[in-house]
């Protein structure tokens, strides 16, 4: 596998570190309900809890082995875009998008941008999962070239049980 780069560079986005100064747009986003609906993050009692959770994803989002970016627009971070799993030839990848950037195309955007990394550093495919129920993020993964698999699990998450269905890119 090759490396992969510091920086992916769309025509509107930029992924690339976490920064400092992105702790409280960060935290905005991850604390959003509407967020919090399909991209699955935990509840925060602290404020030292949020810390840690900031500067995990940050200290992720600088390790060349981590495939973790912040997603950023006109250098503003908008959203996350991160490896869930990987093995042998294949990755995971999850993200989220600020609920206040919505319907603009950038997950899809980032989304397309991860892939063609991950496939230059040397993975042959590349899966996503969403809940059924969250039809959107369904749809950025087919917009991203994805095509439904034949995976499926069942998540309990927030005292719910979810039907999460997967959808893949093959190089």
């Amino acid at each position: 596998m090759l490396e992969r780069k510091d920086q992916l560079i769309t025509q509107r986005l930029t992924l690339k570190s976490i920064e400092e100064k992105d702790r409280k747009d960060l935290l905005e986003i991850v604390k959003s309900p509407l967020v919090k609906k399909g991209y699955m993050i935990p509840d925060f009692n602290s404020e030292e809890e949020e810390e840690k959770f900031f500067q995990k994803l940050r200290d992720f989002s600088r390790k060349k082995e981590r495939f973790v970016f912040g997603i950023y627009s006109k250098n503003k971070f908008i959203g996350f875009l991160n490896d869930v799993t990987s093995e042998k030839d294949m990755i995971e990848v999850g993200y989220f998008i600020s609920p206040k950037e919505w319907n603009k195309g950038y997950a899809t955007e980032a989304l397309k941008a991860a892939i063609n990394e991950l496939f230059r550093i040397g993975f042959k495919y590349v899966q996503a999962g969403h809940f059924e129920e969250n039809h959107a993020s369904g749809r950025v993964m087919q917009k991203a070239g994805m095509k439904l698999i034949d995976k499926e699990e069942v998540i309990e998450y927030r005292n719910a049980k979810h039907r999460c269905l997967y959808y893949q890119i093959e190089r």
